[in-house]
């Protein structure tokens, strides 16, 4: 009798400890509606079941459940924490919240417009990178200058033609992140350097060092990802006079 006592208890134990792992719910579209035939798992484990016609599942685990990731072809997947007759509620993928499965590169051509009276002109270069929902990239762009003689001050000589030249060039890398759409935002930094100098009368040119600069650069932008092509947009800020320079890019991912 005594033994029997013990295994009953036993038994009303496992009983409980099983009724605690059951986890039941609902897998619906974003309208409400069933969806039958989705995989409902949990998450670090092989233990799994599928959704019934009116959408409902009923799923046993030997061991504690926290959270369950449901697929179903054609929808994103999505990964729930476990409440009492929860309702899991799916979205159709689509070319803006589709993730992306592996890591892309992508070259984009950039242009680099100044917003500096004295640096009428752009500068042109590329910027690379690599990247699914992190990812990093690295920039180059450039403007070319003529070469100078020296400071305009310094020679004590004034008398210019009224023409100048300006240059700048800049290299900056940085980290991209994801912003669950096809929208990253990236963030970097770097160097530049910016040159202005004015045409003499005997065709030599002197650096303007007032305009002229050598500086840390900021790198702030937006990439929007388009199938395979990509477009940019941001703006580079140099720290020594805070001048900003607006960034525009087309590219394409592979």
């Amino acid at each position: 009798m005594k033994r029997l006592l013990v295994a009953s208890c036993f038994l009303l134990a496992a009983l409980g400890m099983s009724a605690q792992n059951v986890v039941t719910g609902t897998v619906t579209d974003k309208s409400g509606n069933p969806i039958p035939g989705a995989k409902v798992e949990i998450v670090g484990s092989t233990e799994s079941v599928i959704t019934e016609l009116d959408g409902t599942f009923r799923l046993e685990s030997q061991s504690e459940t926290v959270k369950v990731r449901v697929y179903y072809a054609g929808m994103r997947s999505k990964v729930q924490k476990v409440e009492p007759d929860m309702v899991i509620r799916l979205s159709e993928i689509s070319w803006w919240n589709n993730v992306p499965e592996k890591y892309d590169w992508f070259i984009a051509v950039q242009g680099v417009f100044p917003d500096v009276e004295d640096m009428a002109g752009s500068a042109y270069g590329l910027m690379v990178g690599q990247v699914k929902e992190f990812g990093w990239y690295a920039k180059g762009v450039f403007m070319p200058a003529k070469s100078t003689d020296g400071d305009y001050y310094a020679h004590n000589h004034y008398w210019t033609t009224g023409e100048a030249s300006k240059g700048f060039w800049a290299a900056t890398a940085g980290v991209m992140y994801r912003m669950w759409s096809p929208i990253h935002v990236y963030a970097g930094a770097g160097f530049g350097k910016r040159t202005v100098a004015w045409e003499m009368a005997d065709g030599t040119y002197l650096r303007h060092d007032d305009y002229s600069y050598e500086s840390p650069m900021i790198d702030l932008g937006l990439m929007v990802r388009l199938g395979k092509f990509t477009v940019n947009a941001g703006c580079m800020i140099a720290t020594d006079g805070m001048d900003t320079m607006g960034n525009f890019g087309i590219g394409y991912s592979f």
